[in-house]
């Protein structure tokens, strides 16, 4: 029975793939239920579960528990050389942006973030964690960590609107650099629950120290994106040795 079933997980993923190729399965889509799968191709669920995951490995649907497999968004190109806020990024892709603020306050730096702004892991930061969608879909977890006196300065932001905006406007500065890390995580349960992805979902860790036009150090941003919707670019030169005498 089970060597039988073996190479159906590729006679799925094959006939789900041709249907999303074909635009029977569009965008957003809900892809026929496991026990649906099951019922048509006559295998187990471990069989049908094989193939979902290939194809969410791949891009191409989205597992979202509870709800159902759904026809994936393309993914949206975020190039790394350039700064640019989510709002200008996903306006850039024709895409409606908006910002959810789930937490703010002050909290200690703690090791990790301590360590990047170069302040005692018992110094209080103000902390404020955002949730970002893309025409109503979760696709990023953020989080903004300021240095007190920059918070102090920006009391009254609005910090459901754009950071860079919002500092420009009321500290007359514009951020000009960030330095920047990229890391592939697989998420914790409660991030992956608010993006709305399976449990141990890869995502994408980027992390920003940032500066203001001035040199001014201001903080830093962590943003969790969904390794689904977002992949990174970045352009490199390999320049010709130069020849000396």
């Amino acid at each position: 029975m089970l060597r039988d079933e073996v190479p159906l997980y590729a006679r799925i993923e094959r006939d789900i793939r041709q249907a999303i190729a074909s635009g029977e399965l569009v965008i957003g889509a809900r892809v026929p239920t496991e026990q649906e799968l099951c019922a048509r191709y006559g295998v187990s669920r471990m069989t049908v579960r094989q193939a979902l995951e290939r194809l969410a490995a791949a891009g191409l649907v989205v597992r979202r528990r509870g709800v159902g497999t759904f026809v994936a968004r393309d993914k949206i190109e975020r190039v790394a050389s350039r700064l640019l806020g989510f709002r200008e990024d996903a306006i850039a892709h024709g895409l409606r942006p908006d910002t959810t603020v789930l937490s703010r306050g002050y909290e200690p730096a703690g090791e990790d973030d301590g360590s990047l702004l170069d302040v005692p892991p018992t110094d209080l930061v103000y902390r404020v964690t955002r949730l970002r969608t893309t025409d109503g879909e979760p696709i990023g977890l953020n989080v903004v960590v300021l240095l007190p006196d920059v918070a102090a300065e920006l009391d009254g932001a609005d910090y459901a609107a754009s950071l860079y905006d919002e500092v420009a406007r009321l500290l007359g500065r514009e951020v000009a650099r960030a330095d920047q890390t990229v890391e592939a995580v697989n998420g914790r349960e409660a991030d992956c629950e608010l993006l709305g992805v399976t449990p141990s979902a890869p995502l994408l860790r980027v992390t920003r120290v940032t500066y203001l036009d001035s040199g001014r150090l201001i903080g830093l941003t962590r943003t969790l994106y969904r390794g689904d919707r977002y992949y990174l670019s970045l352009r490199v030169d390999r320049s010709e040795p130069t020849m000396t005498g």
